[in-house]
């Protein structure tokens, strides 16, 4: 789990707690910047779906978009869970990359809210034309507080089959390759640590020397 007094650390750490390095290159969040992401997120869940325990189906690649949708929702109360099924009924929120995805799940379900997530690295909006009862993640989550609006925010909870590692304390930050990820950044968190993904297939060793750790 993840405590939501993590966004008091942030809030007070200007240096980068996540540096996300993917093909599309290099991107650094600041403590203040991922403490905003994190409050916005969990703002919508709660305003759409507030008083409840929402369930959250996110079909999503390994993305820092989807960590953030993992971590808000999951301060904000929600069961989140990453997941390819078809079989909705179970969830309240659907996100997706697919727009095809998108479509069929809001005419199967129109009580369900479903939003389309551009995941390119800096997108400031869907880029493409959004399917009669879907709307765009970026744009309502970035309209929401930029800190938490709401009281009773609670701890995060992973998503079922994503590991919880057990790291110590330090200062150095903590390396993630690859997939699973999520429980490895949220124990780093956790220690105040920051973290550093790195997607399979790229220089791990020149990146590590980037950054200083070799």
């Amino acid at each position: 789990m993840l405590d939501p007094n993590v966004l008091t650390w942030m809030e007070s750490t200007p240096s980068a707690v996540l540096t996300w390095y993917s093909q599309s290159g290099r991107l650094e969040f600041t403590g203040p910047v991922m403490a905003r992401w994190l409050a916005k997120t969990a703002n919508y869940v709660d305003e759409v779906l507030g008083g409840e325990q929402p369930g959250v189906a996110l079909a999503l690649p390994a993305s820092w978009r989807t960590l953030v949708w993992v971590t808000g929702a999951g301060l904000a109360g929600g069961d989140v869970s990453i997941t390819a099924e078809s079989d909705l009924s179970s969830f309240d929120i659907f996100v997706t990359s697919n727009e095809d995805e998108a479509r069929a799940a809001a005419a199967d379900d129109p009580g369900l809210i479903v939003l389309l997530q551009d995941l390119g690295m800096m997108a400031l909006e869907w880029s493409g034309d959004l399917p009669d009862g879907v709307s765009d993640a970026i744009a309502e989550v970035g309209s929401q507080p930029d800190g938490l609006a709401f009281a009773g925010a609670v701890p995060a909870r992973l998503p079922q089959g994503e590991p919880s590692p057990s790291l110590e304390a330090g200062n150095q930050p903590v390396v993630v390759c690859g997939e699973p990820y999520i429980g490895s950044i949220w124990e780093a968190w956790r220690l105040q640590r920051p973290a550093i993904w790195i997607q399979p297939g790229l220089d791990t060793d020149a990146i590590m020397a980037q950054e200083n750790l070799v």
